[in-house]
Formats: structure tokens, sequence, C-alpha cells
């Protein structure tokens, strides 16, 4: 799965506004305090949007997101949750329209490009979004994890399963537990004939973080390559009880 960064808008928006700060003509205290007063009111706005998009309430993230949008049409983070929210609730052409208007307030914004590069190999467009996760990389500021992570999971997908191992080995330098790197090593490695590798990278992964449907299907492929039908039958006993509770293909599911 492709990682979007929202979590980290926030905060990046603070630093934006500083630096806009720096440069701009000294304001009179009136005016200052209005500037800080319209700062503080955005980010509240999309502070308020940020929770409702994180508690998957869709419909109220999306009408908080809109409103912190209509308040500063000229901040990118807000429109990248805004896209966050309409991919959530898969509307993806709409959502690729607002990464992209995003991007545009903001070229080199790590992040930015991170996320609609996510999108567009979604999409099918893995040359166009491999361009963008290289402008990423320029960005001292960007997630490197989250960064590598997308590109690699565009790379394998697009068959470069050289450069996939390349950007998830830099992926695993950065943060080596991290969950949708060591999913997507087990992946990759399973997919290049490796199963033994697969093995180490989905036990890697099982022990990082609690397990999903995913993680489960992908360790009883590995298994069942392995000979190993009992290992194989355990995962799909716990995948049973996660389908069982209702869970999707992206839930969470008890460790055992």
């Amino acid at each position: 799965m492709l990682l979007a960064v929202v979590s980290a808008c926030a905060v990046s928006a603070q630093a934006g506004a500083a630096g806009q700060q720096a440069d701009a003509p000294v304001l009179s205290e009136r005016q200052l305090a209005r500037q800080l007063a319209d700062e503080r009111e955005w980010s509240r706005r999309f502070l308020q949007a940020s929770r409702a998009y994180a508690n998957g309430q869709w419909e109220e993230a999306e009408r908080l997101a809109k409103r912190a949008v209509a308040f500063d049409r000229d901040q990118p983070d807000g429109l990248t949750l805004l896209a966050a929210v309409y991919a959530a609730q898969g509307r993806d052409e709409l959502a690729g329209q607002t990464y992209q208007a995003a991007l545009a307030l903001s070229p080199r914004r790590g992040d930015l490009l991170n996320n609609y590069g996510g999108w567009l190999c979604s999409h099918g467009q893995a040359a166009e979004a491999l361009v963008l996760f290289d402008r990423a990389a320029l960005d001292a500021h960007a997630a490197p994890a989250d960064l590598h992570v997308n590109a690699g999971i565009c790379a394998q997908r697009s068959g470069q399963w050289e450069r996939a191992l390349e950007e998830l080995r830099k992926a695993l330098v950065f943060y080596p537990e991290h969950p949708g790197a060591l999913e997507s090593m087990a992946s990759l490695q399973l997919q290049r004939g490796n199963p033994m590798a697969a093995r180490a990278f989905y036990q890697r992964r099982l022990g990082a973080a609690p397990a999903t449907a995913s993680v489960l299907q992908l360790a009883i492929k590995v298994e069942e390559q392995l000979g190993d039908k009992a290992a194989a039958e355990h995962y799909k006993s716990r995948l049973d009880q996660a389908q069982g509770a209702g869970q999707d293909a992206d839930a969470r599911v008890d460790q055992q």
C-alpha cells in the first residue's frame, strides 16, 4: 500500500509560515496580531479536519478540510488533507486533481511530491510517479523512509525490481522496522523467487507492528511455496478469524 504523508502537514505549514514571515516586510503590531490570529484559526480548522480523517469520519473530514481550504487557499496542506479524504472515499479523480493543486502551490516540497507521486503510481503512471519521487528526495525535509517505500512499491509494480530493491533497502536504513518497507521487501523477494528471504522479512514485519490481513495473505503464499503446510494453515486460521470479525484487507488483526 502506498503511503500518504498527511500527519506532518501542520508542522510543515507552521514552518512555511515562519519562513514567509522572515522574508515579509516589517508589520505593524496590529498587522502582526491579525496575521497570528489568522494562522491560529487556520491551524484550528486544519487540526479539526485531521482528527476527523484519523478517525475515519470521511464526510466530516471533507467538510472541515474544505473549511480550512476556504480560509486560506494558498496553503497546500489543507488541499493535501482534502485530497487524502477524497482518496479514502474512493473519489480517485478528484483526489488526483487536488493533490496536483496542492503541489502547484509549493512545487519543491517533498511531502507533496510524494503524495501526488503515490496517486500517480496507484493509477498506472509509474514512470511519472518515479520522477516525482526523485524530485522529492532533493527536499531535506521530506520523510525519507516513507518516500523510499513508495518509490520501491512503484518500481516493483512497474517491473523495475533492482530499483525497487534499492529503494526499500534505503527505507530500512532510515527506519529498520518500517512495517511498509518490511512487507514490501517480503513481497518483492517472493516475486523474485526467494521465499526464504521473503519469510525473514514477513516475520520481521509481524514483529514490528500488529498484523494486517494483507501481511497474513503474504505469509500464506510464502509458506505454501516453502512447503510448510503447518505454518500456512496457522496463518490461514488467523486470516479466517480476522475476516470473520468483519475486518477488511487492510485492517489490523490480533497478534497470536
